[in-house]
């Protein structure tokens, strides 16, 4: 399937269900396949990193998330079929790798944050056969025996949340020793699941993902996100004009 472009990046416009579909096709065969949700600081990151705009062009399935690429998706008139809010998408691919008898992985996040988003998420999906979990701050000298342990567990759906360009870089260097076959960046969606967000929307006890607002994900890169979007403003009105043309 063609992709579409903005600023010179792939994207996949699709619908939700049509990705998870597209993600249990991936499923069938023994290769490592990624999924990545484009942000805006993610692109503008690309714009400048070689192995970013690789990683980008190489990826499996990408997805365009905030409220930014969705205004540059109607305004270049390639106008998203849905806006896929990450937080929920995440949670019904957990969903998709219990109906198919599928394990996974979850790695990253500080400190307690992976055990707290892993009781969450399991209480919200009884049945998420989880093979492990590992915090993403952990120090250099563990990190072969950490990255031996997922390749034996060898999980089907591989959930890394670093925050970029740190997760991209770990994928690259890792990815043939950990046996993943669906490997799906998450930046910091892990604190959102661990109740670590505190905005306008509450993660105590009624805990409920599907109500959780987009514009309150956690992104690893939020200050940096605002002061990059005038020049992705600019940008998007340069390639209009240009494309126009």
């Amino acid at each position: 399937m063609k992709r579409e472009r903005i600023l010179g990046f792939p994207y996949d416009n699709l619908l939700s269900d049509e990705a998870l579909s597209r993600i249990e096709h991936l499923l069938r065969d023994d290769k490592s396949h990624t999924i990545v949700f484009l942000s805006l600081p993610l692109l503008m990151m690309a714009k400048r990193n070689k192995m970013l705009r690789i990683f980008l062009e190489e990826a499996d399935l990408i997805i365009p998330t905030g409220k930014n690429l969705l205004w540059a998706a109607k305004f270049l008139k390639r106008p998203l079929k849905e806006h896929i809010d990450p937080s929920v998408f995440v949670k019904r691919l957990m969903a998709q790798s219990v109906e198919l008898g599928k394990n996974v992985y979850l790695f990253g996040g500080k400190g307690q944050t992976i055990d707290r988003a892993y009781i969450n998420l399991t209480r919200e999906i009884p049945k998420l056969f989880v093979v492990g979990k590992h915090r993403g701050n952990y120090k250099k000298v563990d990190q072969e025996n950490i990255i031996k342990a997922i390749g034996k567990a060898s999980p089907d759906y591989f959930f890394i949340g670093l925050g970029s360009p740190q997760e991209e870089v770990w994928i690259n260097q890792n990815r043939g020793k950990i046996n993943a076959r669906i490997i799906v960046l998450i930046e910091g969606l892990f604190d959102v699941y661990a109740g670590n967000v505190r905005k306008r929307s509450s993660y105590g006890k009624n805990w409920n993902i599907d109500k959780v607002p987009a514009r309150d994900i956690l992104y690893t890169h939020s200050f940096k996100r605002t002061c990059k979007a005038p020049l992705f403003i600019l940008s998007v009105f340069l390639e209009r004009i240009f494309w126009k043309s």
